[in-house]
């Protein structure tokens, strides 16, 4: 696991978000170059719900930053992966490359559908795409979210003046679930639902979330770790707010 140094910290972060969030470089990106291109990817951001200040991540590719940074560092030919929170299809475009296995995406937010399906394909990649969210429990009820300006925070728990609202598909009802040994979560909060619930996914070897400070305090960050490590998950990498876990 590579730990990053203090000193390091305070000198990278306000760099980071100056950069990751400004408004002059944003619109420079939204009005000459139109499309996202990471090596040798290309991702049409066409129709997006993204504040002009974030588009900056984009120019500088700092987008999707943490959760990026591990799974290049740690995807290989064995992960066979589930992915929560398709998104614009980044994560799922690189997932793919790096393991060579046909992936599964969940994305709830209709808006995306089109964008996501178009920035798969034409990245080559192979996968099922599921407009459902993916539940553990069938006691599981919740079927609304909150939406925003900013597709990347829409969230069950990050309150605002519109909803939107999904249907929930539990997870023995998708086919080859029980082939699938990794689940990569970008949900905004929903990483606890699956972390709660490991005990019933025991094809699930290798965890990447991304852990949301401004939904859960640290008591409830303390129980979630807990939780991975009474279901035999230890810590194998970490980069800012994002973990890798694996179980042995």
């Amino acid at each position: 696991m590579i730990v990053l140094p203090s000193y390091f910290k305070i000198i990278s972060f306000p760099i980071y978000y100056l950069i990751h969030y400004n408004y002059f470089f944003g619109i420079i990106h939204k009005t000459f170059f139109k499309t996202f291109n990471y090596k040798k990817f290309k991702f049409s951001l066409n129709n997006l719900k993204f504040p002009t200040s974030s588009y900056s991540s984009f120019l500088w590719r700092t987008y999707e930053l943490n959760d990026r940074v591990l799974i290049e560092r740690n995807l290989e030919k064995k992960h066979k992966c589930i992915i929560i929170g398709g998104g614009i299809g980044f994560i799922g475009v690189l997932t793919f490359h790096l393991t060579k296995n046909k992936i599964i995406l969940f994305e709830i937010n209709k808006e995306l559908k089109n964008l996501l399906n178009s920035n798969l394909k034409r990245n080559y990649v192979k996968f099922r795409l599921f407009e459902n969210n993916l539940t553990l429990d069938k006691k599981f009820n919740k079927n609304s979210y909150f939406t925003s300006e900013n597709f990347a925070i829409n969230s069950i728990f990050r309150k605002s003046k519109k909803k939107s609202f999904f249907k929930n598909i539990h997870f023995t009802k998708i086919k080859n679930f029980n082939l699938y040994n990794t689940l990569i979560i970008d949900g905004e909060g929903i990483e606890k639902h699956y972390i709660d619930n490991l005990n019933k996914i025991k094809n699930i070897r290798y965890i990447f979330f991304e852990f949301h400070h401004d939904i859960f305090n640290e008591k409830k960050k303390i129980k979630i770790f807990n939780q991975l490590r009474k279901n035999k998950f230890f810590l194998k990498d970490k980069f800012v707010n994002s973990y890798f876990f694996e179980k042995r």
